[in-house]
């Protein structure tokens, strides 16, 4: 029995388009009809593009009929998280702040997608400017993870609703923004698979920013694949061939500094399984320090980070203007970077460059240093809404491990690792900047070797 739509990658569908099985105009139709129906009060698409999905589904469909197809995806739907501007249709970035805000042209990177035949079908919910990794927002609402039937939990953010979207079967593929972890989060929390390439290898232009030494564009996606030709389009370089990947004689380092220390042991626990069934398919796994990120975390613990400081100097004046129109603790965490002076600032931003030639030179032998994306399993809303300090401790967590990738200029996977308690678990892969290529090809391989964790 076929899979249903929802249930297939963008690239099974973009297959079935190919072959002429699926007509691109049914199948963007399917998905909004589905968004209509499971998100009536637009929690998840703050927005649908549906105009632009249906004019765009019937380019697709001709071209198809007449064989010029302009890449593996075109005619495919996906998402887009409400930072990236899209022309004539509001772009928010999930605060009030920006209420009404217009942009005439796309971004770089949906652009990008237009033109390899992608269709757009709305803009996908946030956090106010991206700054949380909870994805908590009281403008637009909130919907639980998936994942729990009992509890109401956050989804991870703060590519919230392009986790949501994909999780919950209302796109193929979503495109996010990390900025310490903000694709990777809610895609551990959400089975999913999200890719964070190297600062720079995608555009930033036409996307609101929260940190313009940090933020990168990435997709959140059902497997590997699917990343791996998104990272292709929306970079503009060369895909990477899958085929024949392997893990026989690479070397992982599952870092303990950190990562032992800040995670809970049933995740740690959940982790050595996965990364036991990477052995087993060949790689050699080793235990071991990287003394470079406790030093990174006691130097934003005295110097703060790049995204509190760069968020306080582009948003500091707008906040002061329209006070309320920002999610208090949101707020409070971007005005508290005023304390630093500009010696610190100057001290933090020396310290990541020594601290990343530190690292590079520790894990210099290793192909890949591994460890759990989310720390945590994600926690319960309820608490998080009746006390205003609790959400304050809380916030801090689900980037105490992603944020290396960011601070150290890493390239970083995060891939489903199973589940603890019915709860989804994260392995990431962390690899050198502009190492894409080399990190898709052993993502894909271990991706295949965890496979017994994920049926």
């Amino acid at each position: 029995m076929a899979k249903p739509w929802h249930d297939m990658t963008a690239l099974e569908l973009g297959h079935l388009i190919e072959k002429g099985s699926i007509d691109p105009i049914d199948l963007a139709q399917y998905f909004l009809g589905r968004i209509k129906t499971a998100d009536p009060q637009s929690k998840i698409y703050v927005r649908l593009t549906e105009e632009r999905a249906l004019g765009e589904a019937r380019a697709a469909a001709r071209r198809a009929k007449q064989g010029v197809r302009l890449s593996p995806l075109d005619g495919v739907p996906i998402s887009w998280k409400d930072l990236f501007d899209t022309a004539g249709v509001a772009t928010e970035a999930g605060t009030k702040l920006l209420e009404g805000r217009t942009p005439e042209t796309d971004a770089a990177c949906l652009a990008r997608a237009t033109r390899a035949g992608l269709v757009c079908l709305g803009k996908t919910s946030m956090p106010d400017v991206a700054f949380s990794g909870l994805g908590i927002n009281p403008w637009t609402g909130i919907t639980p993870n998936p994942y729990d039937t009992e509890t109401e939990r956050v989804a991870g953010g703060s590519s919230t609703g392009a986790a949501l979207s994909v999780a919950e079967g209302l796109a193929p593929a979503a495109i996010g923004s990390d900025t310490a972890g903000s694709v990777r989060i809610p895609s551990a929390w959400c089975n999913l698979t999200g890719f964070k390439p190297t600062f720079g290898r995608i555009s930033l232009q036409g996307a609101v920013p929260l940190s313009y030494t940090q933020d990168s564009v990435g997709p959140l996606t059902r497997d590997v694949a699917d990343a791996a030709i998104l990272y292709s389009i929306l970079s503009g370089t060369p895909a990477v061939d899958l085929k024949g990947v392997s893990l026989k004689g690479v070397r992982i380092l599952r870092a303990t500094s950190q990562f032992d220390e800040v995670s809970d042991p049933a995740i740690t626990a959940q982790i050595r399984k996965g990364l036991a069934l990477l052995k087993a398919a060949g790689a050699e796994v080793i235990d071991g320090p990287a003394p470079a990120l406790d030093e990174m975390a006691a130097l934003s613990a005295k110097f703060g980070t790049p995204a509190s400081i760069e968020a306080c100097m582009m948003y500091r004046d707008l906040i002061r203007e329209k006070p309320g129109d920002m999610y208090g603790p949101i707020a409070e965490r971007i005005l508290a970077a005023e304390k630093f002076s500009g010696t610190d600032i100057a001290a933090l931003y020396r310290g990541m460059e020594k601290l990343t030639r530190a690292y590079l030179e520790q894990t210099a032998g290793f192909d890949l240093v591994a460890g759990p994306t989310e720390p945590q399993h994600p926690p319960a809303i309820a608490p998080l809404l009746n006390d205003p300090a609790h959400i304050g401790r809380t916030m801090v967590m689900p980037i105490l491990l992603t944020r290396f990738a960011n601070l150290l200029r890493l390239c970083a996977i995060s891939l489903p690792c199973g589940r603890d308690q019915g709860l989804p678990v994260g392995l990431m892969l962390m690899a050198p900047a502009h190492s894409e290529g080399k990190l898709l090809r052993l993502a894909a391989a271990a991706e295949q070797a965890l496979a017994p964790l994920n049926v």
